[in-house]
């Protein structure tokens, strides 16, 4: 008697494991139903165009960097020649009066020429930035708009 009380105890304690394997089975699949799938094939395809973009803004920055390094460059050098030819002037008619007034202008034409050349530098920058900001903007309401297509 006592081997049978054991065994139906086993069975017993089976049963309920059975059924409670199959409750959590059910919860677990009308969870899952629910759920909305996911399109990993969508999640890599975005990726992919989230690292396109980023290349192509890094190159758009490199770009702006040459551009930047070559009109400093041009600047320069343009500005070193004109102070030479300042200095030559002065030094050729020493005894002019007007030669300090003459420096002077050319320097002040060089300082002119200064400002006019960092306003362009920075509306360079600026026209820069703005691509490479409305480059990312462009790609983020495209990623955005691929998610809101999917059916949920």
């Amino acid at each position: 008697m006592a081997e049978s009380t054991k065994s139906s105890s086993k069975t017993e304690k089976k049963d309920k494991n059975e059924n409670f394997s199959e409750a959590t089975a059910e919860v677990f699949k009308s969870f899952t139903e629910k759920m909305p799938q996911i399109d990993r094939e969508q999640i890599l395809e975005n990726h992919r165009k989230n690292l396109e973009t980023l290349g192509e803004a890094q190159k758009m920055a490199v770009e702006l960097l040459k551009t930047v390094a070559q009109l400093q460059s041009q600047f320069l050098r343009q500005t070193f020649d004109e102070m030479n030819e300042s200095l030559r002037d002065v030094m050729r008619n020493p005894t002019s009066k007007d030669r300090f007034q003459t420096h002077a202008d050319k320097m002040k034409e060089t300082m002119e020429k200064a400002v006019d050349h960092t306003s362009n530098l920075a509306n360079v920058i600026l026209k820069s930035n703005l691509d490479v900001y409305k480059l990312v903007q462009d790609r983020f309401k495209q990623g955005l708009e691929s998610f809101d297509k999917k059916p949920h």
